[in-house]
Parts: structure tokens; C-alpha cells; sequence
């Protein structure tokens, strides 16, 4: 992966993650839970388009289909820059660009297994980090910008998306195989992907998991804003808890390719429980809990996509990928709702309710997800 391509990526994250968090305070500010957990649900609602996503890419030139929705998102961010800060204007067009956004990442992981497919942990390590350094200095920067200006973090986050769009204009073209190209646009085949990834053996109980964890996430950190406030965070260091999560995010990608699998899994599992009950402290502490939670969502995401990056087949390559990202969204959504519904007990008792989760999940996985079977399903 060159460098160019992965400096494009960040410049593209940095865009989205200004917009999103902006918006993410904008609406913390007004105190309502429900508005909170919407906008966090909004990444997991797209799952239909996550689908879509994967079937198009498996037909079509994932180069071009990855150009396309950079300039799309850039264009959205245009508007919300020029509509209203409402929720009724801000909220259907975030929606849209998550929509959009679809295209991405499955895109971006089905170009790291021609590219590296020995190299999995330590190139898709790397765009991963890419991708969250761009995110933390969204994080950061996004709070000071919308206190000076509302329009401010929309308008810069779509110029740094049109930026994104014009490095990756060499990307190389990537046509899909020729046994994809054959298959009508079914709806057997818009979920051969996500039915692939239940009826394999060798990754059903890394699916399950990673669903698991993505659902006890959704439901931790959905009122992460409305936590952050209640616990003394001045509005403008809000950005703290969101660049914690961002740059320790970073952080594990780059240590993802240094460690092996076992390590990578249940390290990163273990820096995930401890950050989120550090997020039952007061500010500042809390913004440490989601630098170690960050680490430990990368460091064990890393490794469980090179699992599915290796064993799908290639024609089903873009639907694998798309289909986890639904599959992981959609327990993500009901943990997001959940929380939502939850919220007027307590910003505390989600988060609460996702450690013990996470607790009674160690204990299950440990089995199915032991290291000699981990070294094993590696070496396939």
C-alpha cells in the first residue's frame, strides 16, 4: 500500500470525523439521549446498504465504485454545511452519507488481499491507523471549530474529502473476478456473503464474537457524549473522549502487525474492559479509558478481519467483507438502542450493563476461541 494512498485515506477520515463529531456535540449540548443514540445508530442503520455495497463490488471496478463515494460524501458535507444545524436538516443527511460511506471500507480490505495478502495484520494495521489519525484530529479539532462557527466543521470536512478524492485519482484499476461477473444481481446473491460467514465452520465462532463485541460496544458507548458531560467535561474538551477512542485506535492498529494472533484477540479484548470502566471516572480520567478501549478495538479488529480476508473466496471477497460490517453494524444498532432506551435511567447503567457483558464473554469465547486454534485457522 502506497503512501500517497494511505495519506488520501486520513485526509478523508479527518472530513468525516470533524462533521460527525460536531454534530455529535451539537446535539450533547441539547441534552436529549434519544437524539444522542439516533446519531450513533445512524453507521448501523445503513446494514441494507452495507449489503448492496459488497454485491456492487464484487460486479463492478472497486476503484472506481471507492472514487465515487469519496466525491458523493464530499458533497454532502457541502450541504450540511449550508442547511440549518437542525436535527430534521442534519440527521436524514448524515444518514446518507453512512449510506455512502458503505462503499469504503469493504473496498479498502478487498485491495489489501491483492496487495498483501501475506501481510494482512501489518498493511491492513496500517490503513487502519491512517484512518484513525485522521479521526483523532477530527476529534480534536471538531469542538473549538463548531463553538466558533456551526458551519465550520461540515464545510472543511468536505474540502478534506474532495482533497481525498483527487490523490486516490491513480488508484489502480481492480475489476472484479470473472466468476463474480456471471451471477445475476439476486437477492441470493446480495447475501452470499453474510450466509458465507454463518456456514463456515472455520468462521462462525469468530463471526459470533466479533457480533458480540459489537453489540456490547453499541450499547457501552452510544451516550458517550451525554456521559462525558454529566461527568464535568467542559464542552470544548468534549473532543478528548472521541480522539481517545480515535488515537488509540491508532495505536493498536500499528501494534496489530507486530503481535500474533492469541495476543492480538484477548489483548485486545482485555484493553477494551478495562477502558470502558475507566469511563466510570470523572473527567479527566475518562478520556484515558477510551484511548485503552480504542487500542483494544483496533488491535483485535485487525486480526479478526485478516481471518476473513484470507479465508473468503475470492468471488465472494467484496459481499465477505460488506456482510461482516452489516452483520457487526447491526449488533452495534441494538446496542446503540438499547442504551438509548436506558438512557433516562442513567447515562452509567448501559456502560455498566457492557462490562459485565464483556466479563461473561471472555469466559464463553475461551473455548472456541482458544490460541492453539486461532495459530491453526491462521495457517489455512
Amino acid at each position: 500500500m502506497q503512501t500517497k494512498y494511505l495519506f488520501a485515506e486520513s485526509l478523508g477520515v479527518f472530513g468525516g470525523s470533524l462533521a460527525f463529531t460536531g454534530l455529535g456535540l451539537l446535539l450533547g449540548l441539547e441534552g436529549s439521549p434519544w437524539a444522542l443514540a439516533l446519531l450513533a445508530a445512524l453507521p448501523y442503520l445503513t446494514l441494507p446498504f452495507d449489503l448492496l455495497a459488497g454485491l456492487l463490488l464484487d460486479r463492478l471496478d472497486r476503484r472506481a465504485l471507492l472514487l465515487v463515494g469519496v466525491w458523493l460524501r464530499a458533497g454532502i458535507l457541502g450541504l450540511l454545511a449550508l442547511l440549518p444545524k437542525e436535527p430534521l436538516f442534519l440527521i436524514p443527511l448524515a444518514f446518507l452519507f453512512q449510506a455512502v460511506l458503505a462503499l469504503d471500507l469493504p473496498a479498502w480490505h478487498a485491495l489489501l488481499v491483492r496487495l498483501a495478502r501475506n501481510r494482512l495484520e501489518r498493511e491492513g494495521g496500517r490503513l487502519q491507523a491512517a484512518q484513525l489519525l485522521g479521526d483523532s484530529l477530527g476529534d480534536l479539532l471538531a469542538p473549538p471549530l463548531l463553538l466558533l462557527a456551526k458551519p465550520l466543521p461540515f464545510a472543511l470536512g468536505g474540502l478534506l474529502l474532495a482533497g481525498e478524492g483527487l490523490l486516490l485519482r491513480n488508484l489502480p484499476a481492480y475489476p472484479p473476478p470473472r466468476a463474480a461477473q456471471g451471477e445475476g444481481f439476486t437477492f441470493r446473491a446480495l447475501l452470499a456473503g453474510l450466509a458465507f460467514l454463518l456456514a463456515d465452520r472455520r468462521l462462525l465462532s469468530l463471526t459470533l464474537y466479533a457480533l458480540a463485541l459489537g453489540f456490547l460496544s453499541g450499547l457501552a458507548l452510544a451516550l458517550l457524549p451525554l456521559l462525558a458531560l454529566a461527568q464535568g467535561t467542559p464542552p470544548v474538551l468534549y473532543g478528548l473522549y472521541p480522539l481517545g477512542l480515535s488515537f488509540g485506535g491508532f495505536l493498536g492498529s500499528l501494534l496489530a502487525g507486530r503481535v500474533g494472533p492469541s495476543l492480538g484477540i484477548w489483548g485486545g479484548h482485555g484493553l477494551r474492559t478495562l477502558g470502558l470502566a475507566l469511563l466510570l471516572l470523572p473527567f479527566p480520567f475518562g478520556a484515558l479509558g477510551t484511548l485503552l478501549a480504542g487500542a483494544g478495538g483496533a488491535l483485535s479488529g485487525v486480526h479478526l478481519r485478516a481471518y476473513r480476508q484470507r479465508l473468503a473466496p475470492e468471488p465472494l471477497l467484496g459481499r465477505v467483507q460488506a456482510g461482516a460490517i452489516a452483520l457487526i453494524s447491526a449488533g452495534s444498532l441494538l446496542g446503540a438502542l438499547l442504551a438509548g432506551a436506558l438512557g433516562g435511567l442513567g447515562a452509567r447503567l448501559p456502560l455498566g450493563l457492557a462490562l459485565l457483558g464483556l466479563l461473561l464473554l471472555l469466559g464463553l469465547a475461551l473455548g472456541p476461541l482458544s490460541p492453539r486454534r486461532l495459530e491453526a485457522l491462521r495457517g489455512m
